[in-house]
């Protein structure tokens, strides 16, 4: 009893919660259709049913991936993180301009008190109120060298909130291709399980007659069970692959194109390693290099004299309570000495400058490498799923031939048949899988040298 459930149990239907484009199948013959009728099915071509179809320029993928792109850059807390940082960076600049105009202070004091001592009746000594006014003059480029640190720190965090965005965008692209590969796997595999449901109905009908030929339709319910389970595995793998694009671009519809054939190809490679040394990992270290030896200079600079010029105006009085006049003067300051502090804040910022131009070494061997690692893997998985592609023609014959053999000349085993129909699901599989890993691939490589966002903007 639970065996016949089994065999006869129908696909569950799922909400398709991203509004993905059913990739659709041939429906089957009912299983009272006449024998002649489901061997003529059983002949057709499951390919026919999907095929592959290749996209026009027309019907580009680019608004889809950059519309999905867009909503993850708004749920991503690594994005907001480093546009929250840029953010601050560029206050930091403000904050230091402004120590370049003049500085206005105002001090206050209460009336003094004297004990331990004989008392003074001498006027002055009251509530007074003092304003200075502070600007500087000659600082050696402290505060010029300052603003320009703080400039490339900011330009620092700019490329960092790009590089992050350039990751966010690769998460989502190559989660959507893999959504798309794991939709197209249930189209075949659904196609292969109606396949033996067909072969099974078929032999039902041909036990009745010809009871001898019972292990036949048990071989057929266990390849049926096979296929089940084989087309269920991709299911759950759909499903965990749409639950992370969920997480990750929440309840934005998507549209994805039901064909099994998309317009990406491999982009070129001279042109992505030019492209490279503006990649925003390599452009932040750089921008860091650059602020670290500003600061340096800048260190440098505050431990010479300073000169200043200050106006001051005190509202207290004298000792003969008369008013005190407006007051100008320059002063002069000189940490002469600070035991050394200086001296090692300079050598540290001289040290992180050369720990950052490392870091742009580092960061170009690695991406070049990326770059053309991806770049191979793009092309020889494009170039296999062509492959599989003639396959799959040529097993399509040989199993058409083994079913024909079988059914209506008895040169073939039931096995033999079974075999040949694996096969064909076997490479039907494998092209889908090596021609969506081709297309990761090619994000990959476009993500490497950071042309992610300007190819999903129509820009290269």
């Amino acid at each position: 009893m639970l065996g016949k459930e089994r065999v006869a149990r129908n696909f569950p239907g799922r909400r398709d919660r991203l509004h993905l484009a059913d990739p659709g199948r041939v429906s089957p013959p009912r299983q009272s259709s006449p024998l002649s009728t489901l061997a003529e099915y059983w002949a057709a071509d499951p390919a026919a049913a999907g095929g592959v179809v290749s996209l026009s320029p027309q019907a580009d993928l680019r608004p889809i991936f950059l519309a999905a792109v867009e909503a993850a850059f708004d749920r991503s807390p690594q994005v907001q993180f480093a546009y929250a940082s840029y953010q601050a960076q560029l206050a930091d600049v403000d904050e230091v301009k402004g120590r370049r105009w003049p500085q206005l202070q105002f001090a206050s004091r209460s009336k003094a008190v004297e004990f331990a001592g004989p008392a003074s009746n001498a006027p002055g000594r009251g509530t007074a109120i003092t304003v200075n006014l502070t600007t500087s003059l000659f600082d050696w480029g402290y505060l010029s060298k300052t603003i320009e640190s703080r400039k490339e720190t900011a330009d620092a965090g700019k490329e960092f909130y790009d590089a992050q965005r350039e990751n966010s965008a690769y998460t989502v692209a190559t989660t959507i291709v893999e959504l798309a590969k794991q939709r197209q796997l249930i189209r075949i595999s659904q196609q292969f399980v109606d396949r033996m449901q067909q072969l099974v109905t078929m032999l039902s009908q041909i036990v009745e007659i010809d009871r001898g030929r019972a292990s036949e339709l048990t071989q057929a319910r266990a390849r049926l069970l096979q296929a089940q389970a084989s087309r269920d595995t991709v299911a759950a793998k759909a499903r965990d692959t749409e639950l992370t694009l969920r997480k990750l671009v929440g309840d934005l519809p998507l549209q994805l194109p039901s064909a099994s054939a998309w317009n990406i190809e491999p982009a070129g490679l001279e042109r992505l390693l030019s492209s490279m040394n503006r990649h925003p990992q390599i452009l932040q270290a750089r921008a860091e290099a650059q602020a670290a030896r500003l600061l340096a200079d800048a260190v440098r600079a505050s431990a010479r004299p300073a000169v200043n010029w200050v106006v001051s105006k005190t509202t207290g009085r004298d000792s003969a309570d008369r008013r005190q006049p407006f007051q100008t003067m320059l002063t002069l300051n000189w940490n002469a000495f600070q035991g050394g502090s200086a001296r090692a804040a300079q050598q540290a910022a001289l040290a992180r400058a050369q720990a950052s131009e490392r870091k742009v070494e580092q960061a170009r061997l690695d991406l070049e490498y990326a770059i053309r690692a991806a770049d191979e893997d793009a092309r020889t998985l494009l170039e296999r799923s062509t492959l599989y592609g003639d396959l799959v023609d040529e097993t399509d014959r040989v199993r058409k031939a083994f079913f024909d053999q079988w059914y209506h000349l008895g040169k073939r085993t039931l096995l033999d048949v079974l075999q040949a129909e694996n096969d064909h699901y076997g490479n039907r599989v494998s092209e889908i899988t090596t021609r969506f890993d081709g297309y990761e691939a090619v994000f990959r490589e476009l993500s490497s040298a950071g042309e992610l966002m300007s190819w999903l903007k129509g820009m290269v």
